[in-house]
């Protein structure tokens, strides 16, 4: 995953500390990239990339357009197959705003995508000062399982949890993981990320809870270098594959619901939207990221879904 983990950075053939990496520390993370709050009419097509090292670039998205539009049955791209591409491709951002001091941040997801679909990553991205950020999300797998990221890039940051390891996305940072998460397509799961301060200094802790079960486990845990500015009011919503792909044929349908999305007790708002298919190809890990129709519906705040035809 690129930066969103794995999922993170569109274009770059990251390692998988983001999603589309196989490994624990693999296919989990992802980053997506936008150093301030745009709307859907204001990105008219833009999404913002960061790759590993840090450093953002503009990506052309074209067809990203204010409100949400009903789209003329299932339209896609007419030739993916010719458009090749490689792993990870993040083909659904957009931004939207947080509270980046937060205490607490939480939200509940829930996957309707077919269960045999592999290698997507479902990932939220926060934008953290000086090209930092962290981002949380889930990698469902066939078979009854699924894999969970949380992941802080930057430099200076340390783990303290047996599931997390320095480095992320082939540069600094900490990537934490679980892969051995019991999955079902349509549960939901919660997945909360409090702050603590103490003598030691400010660190992050990174949860998964099965709501069907009530089972929480440890994502993992990370420490902010101290002095740390802390996070941006700017975060990202990507959904990427990170594995599998040849040409953005291979870019599949998803549904994705999102409840229950808040920081602090106040829910978080979203901007419904939709994004028309085109054969104009993007770059780097946004190759793919037009072939898809897409919408997005936000029914109430704290709430948005995303539906995609695929290819």
């Amino acid at each position: 995953m690129i930066k969103p983990d794995k999922a993170y950075v569109p274009g770059t053939t990251m390692s998988r500390s983001r999603p589309g990496n196989t490994s624990k520390f693999g296919s989990k993370d992802a980053s997506i990239g936008a150093a301030k709050r745009w709307s859907f009419s204001e990105l008219k097509g833009f999404m913002m990339q960061i790759r590993p090292s840090g450093k953002f670039r503009m990506v052309v998205m074209a067809g990203l357009a204010s409100g949400l539009s009903v789209l003329p049955g299932i339209a896609h791209a007419t030739a993916p197959a010719a458009i090749p591409a490689t792993n990870p491709q993040h083909f659904i951002n957009f931004t939207y705003g947080v509270p980046g001091n937060f205490d607490e941040y939480k939200y509940t997801i829930k996957v309707d995508t077919a269960a045999a679909t592999d290698d997507i990553y479902y990932g939220q991205y926060i934008y953290g000062k000086n090209s930092t950020g962290f981002y949380s999300g889930l990698q469902p797998h066939p078979g009854g399982k699924a894999g969970v990221r949380f992941s802080f890039f930057g430099s200076g940051a340390k783990p303290l949890d047996a599931n997390c390891r320095s480095g992320a996305d082939a540069g600094s940072g900490v990537t934490c993981a679980i892969d051995d998460l019991s999955y079902a397509v349509g549960r939901q799961y919660t997945i909360e990320t409090k702050k603590y301060t103490d003598a030691g200094g400010t660190s992050y802790t990174g949860t998964i809870t099965d709501d069907s079960t009530g089972q929480a486990r440890t994502i993992g845990k990370w420490l902010v270098p101290s002095g740390y500015g802390g996070f941006e009011n700017s975060a990202d919503a990507f959904i990427e594959k990170f594995g599998g792909v040849k040409t953005c044929a291979d870019i599949p349908a998803v549904t994705v619901s999102y409840t229950g999305f808040g920081a602090d007790g106040k829910p978080i708002s979203f901007t419904p939207g939709s994004h028309t298919a085109t054969d104009k190809p993007g770059s780097g890990i946004y190759t793919c990221s037009n072939v898809s129709n897409y919408t997005v519906s936000a029914p109430a705040a704290g709430s948005y879904t995303v539906t995609s035809s695929g290819v």
